[in-house]
C-alpha cells in the first residue's frame, strides 16, 4: 500500500499549473487538457480541472491509495461496508479495466483507491 498522488480540483487548471510551476520551480511530468501533474519526491501532485457546480462539491482535495492487485477489491468493499459512498467505480473510473474507485468517507474525505501501478 502507497499513497502514489495527491491532487486539487481546480477551476482554471492553466493559472493553477501556472502558480505550482512558479512555486515547485518545476514544469509538469504530464500535461493534458484536464489534468497536470508535478512530481513531488515520491509522491505526483496532480490538479485536476473540475468545470461548474461539479467543482465547487466533494473535498477540494484528494488522496490516491494504491493497493496490491490481489487486495483492491476487498479494499474498496471494505471502505464501501464502513460506510463510505461511491463517488465513481467500474467503467466510469479512468483507470479501467483495472479494479478502482473514488470515495467519500463518512466524514465527507473524498479518497481514491486504485492498483499500484509501477
Amino acid at each position: 500500500m502507497r499513497v502514489r498522488t495527491v491532487y486539487f480540483k481546480v477551476q482554471q487548471l492553466g493559472a493553477a499549473r501556472a502558480w505550482w510551476e512558479k512555486f515547485l520551480g518545476v514544469q509538469p511530468v504530464k500535461n493534458f487538457e484536464r489534468w497536470s501533474e508535478f512530481r513531488v519526491g515520491e509522491i505526483n501532485l496532480g490538479l485536476l480541472q473540475i468545470d461548474g457546480a461539479a467543482g465547487a462539491s466533494g473535498a477540494p482535495c484528494v488522496p490516491v491509495l494504491e493497493f496490491a492487485d490481489g487486495d483492491i477489491a476487498r479494499r474498496i468493499e471494505r471502505a464501501k461496508g464502513l460506510g463510505a459512498r461511491v463517488v465513481l467505480e467500474g467503467k466510469d473510473h479512468p483507470d479501467y479495466p483495472r479494479i478502482a474507485a473514488v470515495l467519500v468517507d463518512p466524514f465527507g474525505n473524498e479518497f481514491e483507491v486504485t492498483n499500484l501501478h509501477d
